[in-house]
């Protein structure tokens, strides 16, 4: 997976955040070896030929959250864990959904199931 380099620097000296997103980093890698990490403006995407989780810092007054983390699906998910729900082209089935990743301990199965279903939605697309 390339861009390692990148996501040292996107995290600078923040070293609980940076370990959580290389707890994610390699759960990604063990399902899915030839995915990139971009840097889109202030997001890390996890990406194959499409994008499918995203990684964005929190705003600076929000210090409980290691980091943002997005995920798209074509299914509707309910749970006190997603934050916000984005529908970016209404009347499709396509939901972004933002999670705010407090601790390593919330990369979960519940979280690896929704980003392995983002990953399995993001094929379809250029499949």
């Amino acid at each position: 997976m390339s861009g390692e380099d990148k996501a040292v620097g996107f995290f600078g000296s923040n070293k609980e955040s940076l370990d959580a997103f290389n707890d994610l980093k390699h759960y990604i890698n063990d399902f899915c070896p030839d995915a990139v990490i971009s840097v889109q403006g202030s997001v890390l995407a996890f990406r194959t030929a499409a994008g499918f989780a995203y990684v964005s810092l929190p705003p600076t007054a929000d210090h409980s959250v290691l980091f943002n983390l997005a995920i798209t699906n074509r299914k509707k998910i309910t749970s006190p864990r997603i934050e916000r729900v984005v529908n970016p082209v209404p009347g499709t089935r396509s939901y972004v959904y933002h999670i705010g990743i407090r601790s390593t301990n919330d990369i979960d199965s519940e979280i690896k199931t929704w980003i392995r279903q983002s990953y399995e939605y993001s094929k379809l697309n250029y499949a």
